[in-house]
């Protein structure tokens, strides 16, 4: 029996790796995030204090970093089981990766630019 080749169209190496990379990265950020936000940070949440969170670089960091992440292992996530049960031929499937990506890109863009006001 032949050893099946991990091929673009049906999932891909790269994909595959990133999707692990990005789930280590959302563990360890996450905890970063939760432990700064529920556990040091006691107190009343309110924008104002959010703000003065915010205004740290680390904390900016993080929420890109969560943000970034958390788009690729999603909308990866989506296109392997939309690679596995409908977009079957290579040109199906590559239209399915540009629009994910497109989306991806317009959502980590409208994220960031969420965060401008601490940003600069």
């Amino acid at each position: 029996m032949k050893a099946e080749s991990v091929t673009s169209h049906r999932g891909g190496m790269w994909a595959w790796l990133f999707q692990r990379i990005t789930a280590v990265l959302l563990i360890v950020c996450l905890a970063i995030h939760l432990v700064f936000t529920h556990i040091v940070g006691i107190g009343d949440i309110s924008y104002d204090t959010i703000g003065d969170r915010l205004a740290h670089a680390g904390f900016i960091a993080v929420d890109i970093i969560l943000l970034a992440a958390g788009t690729f292992h999603a909308l990866n996530g989506l296109r392997m089981v939309l690679m596995d049960y409908w977009f079957t031929s290579r040109k199906r499937a590559l239209a399915l990766t540009v629009v994910l990506w497109v989306v991806g890109l317009a959502a980590l863009v409208y994220g960031i630019w969420a965060l401008w006001p601490w940003i600069s």
